[in-house]
């Protein structure tokens, strides 16, 4: 009833983040232009999709390492697009490319809208032609995936079919995981992204299935109130979940979670197995292609043997904070500096618990096996540095070539990244509950009718005699309330943000142990160094953070509409930022491909361009 009129400039905004969409044809169009032949791997891809088109349906290339769910979407698509319109006629290079940018600008936009309102719990209430928000817009032109969008590779269709089947996991976990039908959906879903990428089990089955489980324990216990580790496992015995927001949490408490997690799972291990039957089902299609394939990918199999390669989880970090910089500085100056140091702009006004540098105790666990990992196990595939047209191939010649000390001297980056993009995840935006106090008591006044007038001097006696009567015997007082303590105002305060946090879709560090084990099972199995590999994990982590913190200075109840504008401006400056960000990188990263080509002296005549 009170709601504010909206401003022209921000209905202004919020219809310009679709049009920022049109990026994505622009860039396929320069493509086409420069480059109208297949490009690197889209001289594998594009035979192969042409092949099923000329209904040679039994063809396969032995050098393509993944199944054929790209040349299968682009099939259904230009037969639509025939039917309707009388063209393609030929799957040329251009019109798979098409395919491709279909999925990144239309359908990518949209279903990562549906998902971001069901984490954060939220109804889409945007006006008709605005109804993406800023942060999916922000995802979209996440750079390596807008740079592959205008390319036929199969990372956008690979990201795309794991985001529907993280929509219908969501609408059957919103039934208690008890709807035939979506359960049946999200199985097949879950099955055709694996026809997509091999790697997507692990999101699809390992990811999707831990948050189910977790959810499931959430509902058949209680929360745990202790916090000693071996208090923490008593209580699991008893069915009490410890699970903190990670805003809240320690490095300790990371520890305590897993604990919990796994002896509450055994107490309600009937529990789990049910909910995790959809995706065993998903994993047991995997394992059975597996067998059947001899392997996990199709073909070169012997440059990509599974492996053990741990120093991925090291360099996904300094990865995320390379892009991600935008909508860490700010908190992480909260966090890093005396609060008497932080500009009043960006004072988010986070507790003590949440500010500080990384404990040293952290450090002294965490470093020496950073080292150890450095140390033992750096893997340096021949591809990596057999091809300087890619930006990896710069990044190792750093690190390995220059001096031997700079691999181990990077473990501090990599240590101060990760604490960066872990804490984002606990940039709270909850706005303490209002402070309570005792309201002095007051006496409520009686009720007076009005006397009923006596019918006689008999009755109007006896009335009187009736009136002295009761004056003169003592009236029972009500009972007193007895005051609340403060004590007890501290709980009703502390249960009111945790409700805020949770309707919200805080991240709590069970959260964040999932999304670290699908993200390790991920990386650490290629042997490759690849930006590609690292789209999903940076799209769940980018989903998931809380929405913008409001500086203090903007938090009370704005007087006009400029402070209301200003308000916005200030907690939305971030999103801003990274959206001009993602831009410069696009377009230099776009303009180097298209126009700052060379030629190997081992192949005259034949453009090389760089890339991600």
């Amino acid at each position: 009833m009170n709601a504010q009129p909206k401003s022209g400039l921000a209905l202004a905004a919020r219809y310009a983040i679709p049009f920022v969409l049109l990026v994505f044809p622009i860039w396929l169009t320069q493509i086409n232009a420069v480059v109208p032949d297949p490009y690197l791997d889209e001289a594998f891809h594009v035979p192969q999709a042409q092949a099923y088109w000329a209904g040679r349906w039994t063809h396969w290339d032995p050098k393509l390492t993944t199944p054929p769910g790209l040349y299968l979407w682009s099939y259904v698509l230009c037969v639509a697009a025939l039917f309707l319109r009388g063209s393609p006629t030929a799957l040329t290079p251009e019109a798979l490319r098409a395919t491709n940018v279909a999925a990144a600008a239309v359908a990518l936009p949209l279903r990562l809208q549906t998902l971001l309102d069901s984490l954060r719990k939220k109804r889409n209430t945007r006006p008709s032609g605005a109804w993406l928000s800023h942060t999916v817009l922000n995802i979209c032109l996440f750079p390596p995936l807008f740079f592959f969008s205008g390319l036929y590779y199969t990372d956008i269709l690979a990201l795309l079919v794991v985001i529907e089947a993280y929509n219908w996991d969501l609408k059957r976990s919103a039934q208690g995981g008890l709807a035939p039908l979506q359960t049946a959906v999200f199985v097949v879903l879950g099955l055709a992204a694996l026809a997509f990428r091999q790697t997507n089990i692990f999101w699809v089955s390992i990811f999707l299935g831990g948050l189910q489980v977790v959810r499931q324990l959430r509902r058949n216990s209680k929360k745990c109130g202790a916090s000693g580790l071996a208090d923490v496992a008593k209580a699991a015995w008893q069915n009490e979940l410890y699970d903190p927001f990670v805003s809240e949490a320690s490095f300790a408490d990371y520890f305590k979670t897993a604990v919990s997690l796994v002896m509450v799972a055994v107490n309600n291990l009937g529990t789990v197995m049910g909910s995790a039957i959809p995706y065993l089902l998903i994993l047991a299609g995997f394992g059975a292609f597996v067998v059947w394939n001899d392997g996990v990918v199709l073909g070169h199999k012997e440059f990509h043997t599974a492996g053990l390669h741990l120093p991925q989880m090291l360099y996904i970090w300094p990865y995320i904070v390379f892009f991600s910089w935008p909508i860490l500085l700010s908190p992480v100056i909260n966090m890093a500096l005396p609060k008497s140091l932080v500009p009043k702009f960006i004072d988010y006004g986070f507790p003590k618990k949440q500010t500080g540098l990384p404990a040293l105790l952290t450090a002294l666990a965490v470093i020496p096996m950073m080292l150890a990992v450095v140390h033992f196990n750096t893997i340096v595939h021949p591809f990596t540095l057999a091809d300087n047209r890619h930006y990896v191939f710069y990044v190792f010649r750093i690190l390995l070539r220059i001096h031997p000390a700079i691999k181990y001297a990077a473990v501090v980056v990599y240590f101060l990244c990760a604490w960066m993009v872990l804490s984002a995840f606990g940039f709270s935006t909850v706005v303490t509950a209002p402070q309570l106090g005792r309201v002095p008591q007051t006496t409520e006044p009686e009720e007076k009718t009005a006397p009923k007038e006596p019918s006689s001097k008999k009755e109007a006696s006896s009335s009187k005699k009736a009136d002295r009567k009761k004056a003169s015997q003592p009236q029972p007082q009500p009972p007193k309330p007895e005051p609340i303590s403060f004590e007890a105002f501290a709980r009703i305060q502390e249960h009111i943000v945790q409700r805020q946090k949770q309707h919200q879709g805080m991240p709590q560090v069970s959260f964040v142990l999932v999304w670290l084990a699908a993200t390790a099972l991920s990386l650490i199995t290629a042997p490759l160094v690849e930006p590609r590999y690292f789209i999903i994990p940076w799209v769940m982590w980018r989903l998931h953070l809380p929405p913008q913190p409001t500086p203090l200075v903007h938090r009370q109840r704005p007087r006009d509409a400029t402070a209301e504008l200003n308000a916005k401006v200030a907690t939305n400056m971030a999103l801003f930022l990274e959206t001009y960000w993602f831009l410069v990188i696009n377009a230099v990263t776009g303009y180097v491909f298209l126009y700052c080509g060379f030629e190997w002296p081992q192949e005259p005549g034949k453009i090389q361009r760089f890339m991600w």
